[in-house]
């Protein structure tokens, strides 16, 4: 029951995000959760007769930090985890606890689900220190206490959802064993030593990933000055026939619906391209530096779309409206990466472009 009740709380807080999922590459991971050890079977080696028993595990809770990789249009994540947890452990005439550190190497495959959200499926491998006692209640005696290191898996089942242009949420299910497979001293010599087998563990948690997210490319550099002006040419030709008019729809950061003064400025651009009757309409999504070219791409494409659709809406044909986006690699005022500048946030609107 409280497994699902986080697992539900993890869904509902996500569902308050909206951005694109995160990208690639390098990412840090932190997290934490429930955790619900399944017991400690002891036996002794020597009398099992005299003591085979399941020493009752407390819940408690887990952390864990990783460091890993997103390889780039595969869908697959590799990474290194340490997690700790721990948790105290009973029979009816004894108390104690146990504790496991671990190192593993997970393997991931995310699987999208539109913009947003994507199921995460994996394991991993590695090692686990497992620690533990339990000592006879009122007295020094020991039934058990040792602790070594051992082979480590777990599986892994998620959710993630993005809640900024480089960080996801996660909300995952693990199982996770620690293959103890020991011997350990007991303060009892008729029983010694004590063989634990292995310890499992069911885990709900929840997290969040920083993906490492390199700065866009600086703006290319302006062009050179131009050479000197020629000698006075012979007379002008014909002037040419006058440019395609052009307006400029601003729009709030991160943001690709029409405020108010942008629905004037597509209204007026409406009335003029009905005044000129046929002509061919182009609207050119832009962006700020601010999120990864992927991210802005889409941006700059749902900027385009809004445009058009409130053009159509206004009467003209959806035929004669094309659209592109250009993310951050137009801007209409030059900045370096990570610049909030208003002005480069647009959609240009070209009557015959």
């Amino acid at each position: 029951m409280k497994l699902r009740l986080l697992a539900m709380a993890t869904v509902a807080a996500a569902a308050l995000s909206t951005p694109a999922l995160a990208g690639d590459g390098w990412y840090l991971g932190l997290g934490g959760g429930y955790d619900s050890q399944n017991g400690v079977q002891l036996k002794s080696v020597t009398a099992p007769g005299a003591l085979t028993v399941k020493a009752n595990s407390q819940d408690n809770g887990i952390g864990e930090v990783s460091i890993g990789y997103a390889f780039p249009d595969t869908g697959f994540r590799l990474e290194d985890e340490l997690a700790y947890t721990q948790h105290n452990i009973s029979v009816s005439t004894a108390s104690g606890g146990d504790q496991i550190t671990s190192d593993m190497v997970n393997l991931v495959y995310d699987i999208p689900l539109g913009d947003m959200w994507k199921i995460s499926l994996g394991g991993g491998l590695g090692v686990g220190g497992f620690r533990g006692a339990l000592r006879t209640t009122g007295t020094p005696f020991d039934i058990f206490r040792g602790g070594n290191s051992n082979f480590q898996w777990q599986l892994i089942a998620g959710l993630a959802v993005s809640i900024a242009p480089d960080v996801d949420l996660f909300g995952e299910y693990r199982y996770r064993e620690n293959e103890v497979d020991s011997n350990f001293n007991s303060s009892y010599v008729g029983i010694t030593p004590i063989r634990i087998s292995s310890v499992q563990e069911n885990v709900a948690m929840v997290g969040l990933r920083w993906f490492l997210t390199p700065p866009p490319p600086p703006p290319p550099p302006p062009p050179p000055p131009p050479p000197p002006p020629p000698p006075p040419p012979p007379p002008p030709p014909p002037p040419p026939p006058p440019p395609a008019k052009t307006y400029i729809v601003f729009f709030d950061f991160d943001k690709s619906n029409l405020t108010a003064e942008a629905q004037s400025t597509v209204t007026e651009a409406v009335s003029a391209a009905k005044t000129l009757g046929s002509v061919r309409i182009m609207v050119t999504g832009h962006t700020d530096t601010v999120g990864s070219d992927r991210y802005n791409q889409a941006l700059s494409i749902r900027r385009a779309t809004s445009v058009k659709d409130e053009m159509v809406r206004q009467g003209l044909g959806a035929d004669s409206i094309a659209i592109e986006g250009k993310s951050f690699h137009d801007p209409l005022v030059p900045t370096g990466p990570g610049v909030r500048e208003p002005k480069n946030r647009r959609a240009v609107i070209d009557l015959g472009g």
